[in-house]
């Protein structure tokens, strides 16, 4: 249980970054202080949940992720997170705004999985050669 209370806590850190980078970025992108921790609370729980969702369906037709396949998952959950939240909290206006605040999100969910990777339990201990 504690690795996944670090895993979305780190995921959570990250997305507050990622969105409030956002939000200083793009004039069509307004957000509230309590409205904001909602909205990062709803996609990170968002986010975790398709990308499981995904993996555990599609990783035994395709071998790891894909750069479309992740920015369409960020798109979606950032759409969700968007219809969920009242707009005087969390608004996301623009194509270009939406496609800016996706790069970002999505970015910063790259770099977060990169901190958050577990190995297999089957893989060998590092230093180890294969056989």
């Amino acid at each position: 249980m504690r690795p996944l209370l670090t895993s979305l806590a780190i995921s959570a850190a990250a997305n507050t970054v990622s969105l409030a980078a956002a939000a200083w970025l793009f004039d069509g992108f307004d957000i509230r202080f309590w409205w904001f921790v909602l909205a990062v609370v709803l996609f990170t729980a968002l986010a975790v949940t398709l990308r499981e969702v995904v993996v555990g369906t599609v990783s035994r037709y395709v071998r790891g992720y894909t750069i479309v396949g992740g920015l369409v998952l960020t798109f979606g959950a950032l759409w969700l997170t968007d219809l969920a939240v009242p707009r005087r909290g969390f608004a996301i206006d623009g194509t270009w705004t939406w496609i800016g605040v996706t790069a970002i999100v999505w970015a910063a969910g790259v770099a977060y999985g990169e901190v958050d990777k577990k190995a297999p339990a089957d893989a060998p201990p590092v230093g180890q050669s294969l056989p």
